[in-house]
């Protein structure tokens, strides 16, 4: 991290990340919330400090305002996101499918309504037509065993360990076909560092502690991310839901590399 001069200088600084990551102006000083909270560690620090690209950190972003449901922000990440050029339009929409897998299909679609409206004013701004998505089509239909097989072989490689059981229901319709053998297997627009990423702050935000562990242990174990980048994930999403939150997650990674 720079050693700033003085206040004036650290700000500046700040007030330019905040346009460069937000592509608008940055709001004037007229309270602590503000000055201290929003440009000065959010802005002036968090968002500058390395480790992570641009690309993982707008995910923590987006997955984190999802989560917690709040519609400002996640009306300014979602812009911000596509505008920037950061996450393009149809890596956004993967995004949605999958964060829906985790949060739930109501929150998805109030995430894939932000992206309908950014995307049509990028279009009327640059002068162009608000062209389709792209996308993956839905996985043709096999016999069901076969299904099964995907599922629990897709669970493997991304979690470098046997399958639960397929006892129930959701457990097997829904975790292991559908879930894994379906979702996590789509090879367009998002990585499995991606997807990894997305869904370590989807579990955490919502306290399941178990799933979190697995997906912060399989990180480790197959080079999707380094401890250093999950100890700046954890930096990164506790800025976006809470610290308390953050601490959580944070005792979970120490957990598991422990």
């Amino acid at each position: 991290m720079v050693e700033w001069m003085n206040r004036d200088e650290r700000q500046a600084a700040a007030r330019e990340e905040y346009e460069r990551i937000n592509t608008t102006p940055s709001p004037p000083v007229m309270s602590a919330y503000i000055d201290a909270g929003v440009l000065g560690y959010v802005f002036g620090e968090m968002w500058r400090r390395g480790v992570l690209t641009a690309r993982d950190r707008r995910w923590i972003t987006l997955a984190c305002v999802g989560a917690m449901d709040t519609a400002f922000p996640i009306e300014s990440h979602v812009w911000a996101a596509l505008a920037s050029g950061d996450i393009s339009a149809e890596e956004f929409d993967e995004f949605v499918l999958h964060f829906a897998t985790q949060m739930g299909w109501p929150k998805g679609s109030a995430l894939q309504m932000y992206g309908m409206q950014a995307r049509a004013k990028l279009a009327e701004q640059r002068g162009e037509p608000d062209r389709p998505l792209e996308f993956l089509p839905w996985a043709d239909p096999v016999e069901e065993s076969r299904r099964r097989a995907a599922g629990e072989a897709a669970y493997r490689e991304i979690h470098a360990s046997p399958p639960p059981p397929a006892v129930t229901a959701f457990r097997g319709a829904a975790y292991l076909d559908f879930l894994y053998g379906e979702i996590w297997s789509r090879d367009a627009y998002l990585t499995r560092r991606d997807r990894r990423i997305i869904s370590i702050c989807c579990s955490a935000a919502v306290g399941v502690d178990e799933e979190t562990r697995e997906h912060l242990g399989a990180a480790l174990a197959l080079g999707d991310l380094t401890l250093v980048e999950l100890q700046e994930l954890v930096v990164h999403y506790a800025t976006y839901v809470g610290w308390p939150l953050g601490r959580h997650l944070d005792d979970l990674l120490i957990e598991v590399a422990g």
